[in-house]
């Protein structure tokens, strides 16, 4: 038994050195992924173990560790490396966009973040802080949780533009439930944000909401 599991660990190896992850089924990139953490067990049934308790690949990368180790099969390090995957590939968006010379469309901000919000349950609040040629300074998870208490954090978004000494900024929040339509409170704290930032000579240059494959960008519907 533990011959045929090497060997089909091997191609699956083989198939990903080769061609990627082209023709993968999402158990099989679970299975290859967790065949780097547990080494002489088959992978196939804790692979599908996951996707039932989870739903899908994304959800199963989303999922707190705590409930990762609630799975019979899934010790500490195999639940790291699952969050590590995860983690990588945000770092991964984070450099790439800091690599990046500027962002120039609602279009071009959402292909950005959309597989940082893939799967979140709960509501993120993120900031681009761009200098005045619209290159990217830095990025930043300002808060997660419900926008409607996100006063609180406008004097440290005011802190961070000024540290940076940048001339715009845009704001990307998701929303889980896959609706984009901005709420009362999506509008409002969008106000008080461009409100605070003109007091500085900052521009707010889009609110960005995304759900899912879709997204608002409130530039392109006028309400900036």
């Amino acid at each position: 038994m533990e011959g045929s599991s090497k060997g089909h660990k091997k191609r699956l190896r083989e198939r990903y050195e080769k061609d990627g992850l082209k023709g993968f089924h999402n158990y099989e990139v679970l299975e290859l992924m967790l065949s780097y953490s547990i080494i002489r067990k088959d992978t196939k049934d804790l692979a599908r173990k996951l996707l039932k308790r989870f739903g899908s690949l994304t959800e199963s990368m989303n999922a707190p560790l705590e409930s990762l180790l609630e799975v019979d099969g899934i010790g500490e390090r195999t639940a790291v490396l699952i969050k590590l995957f995860k983690d990588v590939g945000d770092f991964h968006l984070k450099e790439d966009i800091l690599a990046r010379h500027s962002l120039n469309s609602p279009k071009e901000v959402y292909e950005y973040f959309k597989f940082h919000f893939k799967g979140k349950h709960i509501e993120e609040f993120i900031v681009v802080y761009l200098s005045s040629s619209n290159r990217v300074i830095d990025v930043e998870l300002l808060f997660k949780g419900t926008i409607d208490r996100s006063a609180i954090y406008v004097r440290e978004l005011i802190k961070k533009v000024l540290s940076l000494k940048s001339t715009s900024i845009i704001i990307v929040h998701n929303h889980p439930s896959g609706d984009t339509t901005p709420s009362r409170d999506d509008r409002d704290v969008t106000k008080k944000i461009k409100k605070a930032l003109s007091h500085i000579d900052v521009a707010l240059i889009d609110h960005l909401i995304i759900g899912g494959d879709k997204f608002f960008s409130f530039k392109e519907n006028n309400l900036l």
